[in-house]
């Protein structure tokens, strides 16, 4: 190898993954050091990463990766770097320089053939993904109306027991819950399924009764169930205690099924209204539309009372910087150093609002009720995320967030308040 050629190589072997990114056209976006897109060559939706930090790249189409730009820069393209030429060609592309005169060149010939398995590759990949979509369609499509038959079905049942579910949880009126809150639906023999047995079918390991709720879109249509099975003698939270029974451990008594993401629980009121009272959960929400109806019953009439069914659903994407780290906590790495714990980014991602609940931009007025029992560091991070959000969708919108003491949730505040306890 001449001298030029081997100033050639080891030039190309010093450039990072970031500086040849753009080179071979792969965009990174921010400044956050994991990106995911997909691959320049198979296609896909994120199967390509790099990580611009620790010099890394991976296909999970091809299975392969590297810490070099050389080898991110062959797979790109299809090139061999066991053959001199095609090693030459991929330094020269993370260079972004030709290889110099008098070296060995790719043939027209192999150029061809690197192009028609380029394309075959793509050809191929976008078949397996079409196929993945399809698939992934037909699963939702049959989860979907298992969630319409579950949700009609309880539509024949009196909503007697789930108002008094709710009653007990929030003070919420039986009466005026019958009268305000008409998505939600009661069924008296729910069954809840975990797992498989021997033979290899699902497991019911409880049949009961159950409070169950859309999760509906922004035009009102359903995408998904939620379901709460109840048990009214087991005070203070009035929800059957559900164990695994292979590993002897509690499972949740409530359960998502269908989509959620993009979605709500309607509470009480009309989408259409311009003030709406967003939570996490069912029961603060009801609790707050009780503390209304009591305060001011035109107003609370006019509201909408929603639930996004979880914070991330509450918040939206986060952006891809901002992560920052807790002010407290720290957790020891696989090298056994102590770091502290990321907290994710308060801002959201303005190219994935429809990642969180469906906010209509007509809402004016936006009242968001925090969750004073979870980490107070992760939880405001999310609020302020929620927040951000809301101000891009909808503009101008007067939107905050009521938080409630540390270590207590609304549900438990205006209940106690209701009895004349303390929380």
């Amino acid at each position: 190898m001449s001298e030029i050629l081997e100033l050639f190589v080891a030039r190309a072997r010093k450039v990072s993954i970031a500086e040849a990114a753009p080179r071979l056209g792969i965009t990174i976006k921010g400044r956050a050091a994991e990106q995911a897109m997909p691959c320049p060559r198979c296609g896909g939706n994120d199967r390509f990463a790099l990580n611009t930090a620790k010099n890394k790249w991976n296909c999970r189409g091809g299975s392969i990766g590297g810490n070099d730009a050389i080898g991110m820069s062959a797979h790109v393209r299809g090139l061999d770097v066991g053959q001199r030429a095609e090693f030459l060609e991929a330094c020269g592309l993370v260079l972004g320089e030709a290889v110099p005169d008098a070296c060995e060149q790719v043939s027209d010939e192999r150029r061809a053939e690197i192009q028609a398995e380029a394309e075959a590759l793509r050809a191929r990949a976008e078949a397996d993904a079409a196929e993945r979509d399809r698939e992934a369609n037909d699963y939702r499509d049959r989860e979907l109306a298992k969630c319409r038959g579950i949700y009609e079905a309880a539509g024949s049942a009196s909503r007697a027991p789930a108002f008094r579910y709710l009653n007990l949880r929030s003070g919420l009126p039986i009466e005026a819950g019958a009268h305000c809150c008409k998505a939600i639906r009661f069924e008296p023999k729910l069954t809840y399924w975990h797992g498989r047995d021997e033979r290899g079918f699902a497991r019911d390991i409880w049949c009961g009764l159950a409070m169950v709720l859309p999760f509906v879109d922004g035009a009102g249509q359903m995408i998904g169930i939620h379901q709460t099975w109840i048990d009214l003698g087991a005070g203070p939270k009035y929800r059957p205690k559900l164990i695994c029974p292979d590993t002897g451990e509690a499972l949740k008594s409530k359960k998502m099924r269908g989509s959620k993401k993009g979605g709500l629980l309607p509470v009480a009121g009309e989408m259409s209204a311009e003030r709406w009272v967003v939570g996490e959960g069912i029961e603060n929400v009801a609790a707050w539309f009780t503390a209304e109806l009591d305060d001011d019953k035109a107003t609370a009439l006019s509201t909408f009372y929603a639930a996004a069914g979880d914070i991330g659903n509450l918040a939206g994407a986060a952006a891809r910087t901002g992560r920052f780290a807790h002010p407290t906590d720290t957790k020891v790495n696989a090298n056994g150093a102590t770091r502290p714990v990321m907290m994710p980014s308060p801002d959201p991602d303005p190219e994935r609002l429809s990642e969180g609940f469906p906010l209509g931009a007509h809402v004016r007025d936006l009242l968001f009720l925090g969750d004073g029992d979870s980490e107070p560091v992760w939880t405001a991070a999310h609020m302020a995320r929620a927040e951000a959000r809301a101000g891009l969708i909808a503009p101008g919108i007067d939107v905050c967030t009521a938080w409630p003491p540390r270590g207590q949730d609304w549900a438990e505040i205006i209940l106690a308040a209701q009895r004349g306890e303390a929380a």
